[in-house]
């Protein structure tokens, strides 16, 4: 049986974040990706230069038509640009049955605004509507207010984000000294997934764990194992990275 899985963030025309990871990793997963594209970025290895955010009545109507006219079994929510294509964001996700992964992207690895800053404390209202949210460590420290150096501070946020509505929360850790540590704050209990860290730069490993986990999702697996299952992806692409000027991008061939 198809599945299919909808990826709701701005494109990448470098192909390592966003709509384009996302859609490469359904596609390594054997999930019938499809996508709704809040903003065009122009942008290479480099970075953002700018972005063109997508009218938010032509987004809403796409996420309309999505829920309308396809089954979806899960959803990825990554960058929405701004406020207006955030309550479009939401809307959707008030109505779909389908669980959903929130990525809260703030600020891209070179600085730029992924959310326009005004947005930022709206996107807490995202939370309740999303079977997982996975901040890295900044977004961590923004959205929780809590200032992370270690395990222990990451629990402190975990439990915050929880407290903010989360039903459960993957902060990952790879901001932080040592081999990257990425932590499961979910039903109560929380789980640890340890990786070695990879020498170089890489680009796009948050927008491709996130669909790595709404890919996992569509195919029927429970949170727990398919934030596991996405952890193990995550390993085999960073092993097979592709170097575009000095910077890795993952490889979701395998």
């Amino acid at each position: 049986m198809t599945r299919f899985a909808l990826t709701i963030a701005a494109s990448d025309p470098s192909g390592g974040a966003g709509i384009e990871a996302d859609l490469k990793v359904f596609s390594a997963l054997k999930v019938f990706g499809t996508s709704a594209i809040t903003g065009i970025t122009v942008q290479g290895p480099k970075g953002i230069e700018r972005i063109v955010p997508t009218p938010a009545s032509d987004l809403s109507r796409i996420l309309e038509i999505m829920s309308k006219e396809i089954n979806l079994d899960a959803v990825k929510v990554g960058a929405l640009v701004n406020q207006e294509n955030l309550r479009a964001a939401r809307i959707f996700l008030e109505h779909t049955r389908a669980k959903s992964v929130l990525d809260p992207l703030l600020n891209s690895g070179t600085g730029h605004p992924l959310l326009q800053t005004s947005a930022w404390p709206e996107l807490a209202s995202l939370f309740p509507l999303g079977s997982i949210i996975t901040p890295n460590i900044p977004e961590a420290e923004i959205l929780s207010g809590i200032k992370i150096r270690g395990k222990a501070e990451m629990e402190q946020a975990g439990a915050a984000l929880i407290e903010k509505g989360a039903k459960a929360v993957l902060i990952k850790g790879g901001h932080l000294e040592g081999d990257p540590e990425d932590f499961l704050f979910a039903g109560g209990k929380v789980r640890k997934f340890s990786k070695q860290r990879q020498a170089g730069k890489f680009h796009g490993t948050g927008c491709a764990l996130s669909s790595a986990i709404a890919g996992y999702l569509a195919l029927g697996s429970e949170l727990e194992q398919a934030v596991e299952q996405a952890e193990g992806y995550i390993e085999k692409a960073l092993a097979g990275a592709v170097a575009l000027d000095g910077i890795k991008y993952l490889s979701h061939i395998f």
